[in-house]
């Protein structure tokens, strides 16, 4: 603290030694100019700071970034929609602010929740405690992954938007390199948690029974005597078991902060479909259908998807009540993300598990403080039978033991009523624990389920380029005259759901989880114990990714390249035939010069092991199936493209 100045001399009234003349007064000063506005109506104000301490652009920069980014909403100039790199840069900045707030309402929930202990102390809270654990650490993780996912999606907007810059720029002639934007710092790398152990860890020395305040006959100084002889005389039967008691006003806090973090990622996924839908003309159904897709893989849809029971079994044909994980085009994004509807559901189930916990102390606690009540007025009516006087008080106090005192209290205790009322809140205990791990099955299928950094940021180049060229079926960058010379270039992203081309969608960015995750659900045949295919028989004869979007590019295109005179050949055999005979050409190379093109699990691990996701294995080739259309330059379309072992 700055040491504040020395107390200045007040006006004296002692006559002044001068003898002449009393000065004039001097004007007054005028203030300085304070700083004001700059008088240059093109003055702005410095942006602030790209990142803060911790890294990460603060709100007051977002915000910045966001209105230096923002444009009129497609379509309002009268012109028709239509998607300009501008719209993808804004969009970009919009999905990257509904990613703080996705983080945001993470840290939130584990500052929310903190309150040590505050299940009590017995067999039942201690399993309560550890599968809140349990529930809380998965549910954390896969929070962290959404928020992954978001950031790809972020990132891969601005990255397709310069990409399209930049070939407009080259298709101009336009000297010089052309305008890029830095892709918007967002939250990076996140994970949350541990929360706060709500287990008792302590001693167990108190009782927590306030009974005592009831003995209203009883004056104080002999109740504060008596009252370590009846706090020992409660440790009788069950009741020590449980002692001390749940915190019930923290458990129910700490069930309303989960009801509040499921509420929050509904919103914010709601959020981020009204992003994306800036970008989406609802009129163009294919433009539409898209959007839907893209909006629910990011939470964790696949093409390959089944319906699954909450505890983890397959739904049957009769069965009903499972989640269904399967992208659907023609629904919409918010009947369709089951990533964030197990966020919502675990977030209302644990809301009721800690306010049906705490309910259930509550009760135990009421019956044990009654029943400890009247055992303690009892005890003081047979300590001093005759009422209370100062001698009566000067007899108790003289003759009336520590030992004593807890007999009598426990000769009135009802003891097989409070070990019932133990015995039930025990049970309550484990009920709940037991509805908490029932949500395990379903956060651990999210978990598996939620897209990498690498997939969304490649779905989001894909939809970005998509977008920007009107979801036309065509070619936009290819040169003509290209194709008749046999140079057939082609650009996975911008054709991306082009006659069902799935490259980006089913092949770029999986884990290796993720690809026997596929091996498991898209099944030809289901699971028959007992033949050679006890777990199911894929549909594809291997499930396989590339590492990223510019892997898959570069290594499609050198595929296409290899085999051009094959290509050419087909394409003139497909020219002739008639529309319905026409043949899809599968090509392929056993290695390209840029290393592993992938990795990949074959459909055969599926007989004996029911998720092999321990047997993907790296692999050098690439196999490209191209399927024709003759209102395109080149006359095809990559179908797909996937690393493959040949």
């Amino acid at each position: 603290m700055a040491t504040p100045p020395p107390p200045q001399p007040a006006p004296s009234t002692t006559p002044s030694a001068n003898p002449g003349p009393p000065a004039e007064p001097s004007e007054p000063k005028l203030p300085s100019p304070s700083p004001g506005p700059s008088p240059d109506p093109n003055y702005k104000p410095p942006p602030p700071p790209p990142t803060g301490a911790d890294g990460r652009p603060s709100d007051a920069r977002r915000k910045w970034e966001r209105e230096q980014l923002k444009q009129p909403a497609p379509g309002s100039d009268g012109k028709g929609f239509h998607i300009e790199p501008g719209h993808v840069y804004y969009t970009s900045a919009l999905i990257r602010d509904e990613q703080f707030t996705f983080h945001k309402a993470a840290t939130q929930l584990v500052e929310d929740v903190h309150h040590r202990q505050a299940a009590g102390k017995g067999s039942g809270a201690d399993d309560f405690a550890k599968a809140y654990d349990e529930v809380a650490k998965l549910f954390l993780e896969v929070w962290a992954k959404a928020v992954a996912s978001i950031g790809g999606v972020a990132v891969g907007l601005t990255l397709t938007a310069n990409n399209y810059v930049a070939a407009d720029w080259s298709s101009r002639g336009i000297f010089g390199p052309p305008p890029r934007r830095d892709p918007p710092i967002g939250v990076g790398k996140a994970s949350y948690g541990p929360v706060a152990s709500i287990k008792w860890t302590g001693t167990g020395d108190g009782t927590d029974v306030p009974i005592l305040g009831a003995i209203g006959e009883v004056p104080d100084f002999l109740a504060d005597l008596i009252k370590p002889a009846i706090e020992e005389g409660l440790r009788l039967g069950k009741t020590a078991e449980i002692t001390p008691g749940a915190e019930t006003d923290d458990l129910r806090s700490i069930g309303n902060a989960w009801e509040a973090a499921g509420k929050a990622a509904q919103k914010s996924a709601d959020a981020f479909t009204g992003c994306v839908a800036y970008l989406t003309d609802g009129g163009n159904s294919d433009w539409q259908g898209a959007m839907n897709a893209f909006c629910q893989s990011i939470w964790g849809t696949t093409a390959w998807g089944r319906s699954w029971k909450p505890d983890g079994g397959f739904m049957g044909p009769g069965d009903t009540g499972g989640r269904d994980w399967r992208t659907n085009p023609s629904v919409a994004p918010s009947a369709r993300r089951p990533v964030i509807d197990v966020l919502k559901k675990t977030g209302d189930e644990m809301k009721t598990a800690f306010h049906d916990a705490a309910t259930a102390a509550e009760k135990c606690r009421k019956i044990t403080e009654h029943l400890a009540t009247e055992a303690a007025k009892a005890t003081v009516k047979d300590l001093t039978p005759d009422g209370f006087s100062w001698e009566e008080f000067t007899k108790f106090a003289a003759i009336a033991t520590f030992g004593k005192v807890v007999a009598v209290f426990r000769s009135h205790m009802d003891k097989s009523g409070a070990d019932k009322a133990v015995e039930d809140c025990h049970k309550a205990f484990h009920e709940q624990a037991a509805k908490l791990r029932a949500l395990i099955p379903e956060l651990n299928e999210a978990s598996l389920s939620a897209p990498t950094y690498v997939a969304e940021e490649a779905r989001a180049e894909a939809f970005g380029a998509r977008s920007l060229n009107d979801f036309k079926n065509e070619h936009k960058w290819s040169t003509p005259g290209d194709a008749d010379h046999g140079v057939y270039k082609v650009d996975l992203a911008s054709t991306e759901w082009m006659q069902n081309s799935h490259t980006v969608t089913k092949h770029v960015g999986l884990t290796d989880a993720q690809l026997a995750q596929r091996l498991r659900d898209e099944l030809k045949k289901p699971p028959r114990p007992g033949t050679d295919w006890p777990y199911g028989q894929p549909m594809v004869g291997e499930a396989s990714t590339f590492t990223d979007l510019e892997s898959a590019q570069k290594m499609t295109q050198y595929n296409i390249d290899q085999n051009s005179q094959q290509i050419s050949e087909w394409i003139a055999e497909q020219k002739e035939a008639e529309p319905g005979k026409r043949k899809r050409l599968d090509i392929s190379v056993p290695n390209t010069p840029y290393g592993d093109s992938g990795r990949s699990i074959s459909k055969t691990e599926l007989k004996s092991d029911p998720f092999p996701a321990d047997k993907a294995r790296n692999v050098q080739g690439v196999e490209t199936r191209l399927v024709y259309n003759e209102d395109l330059d080149p006359p095809f379309t990559v179908m797909t493209s996937m690393p493959k072992n040949l």
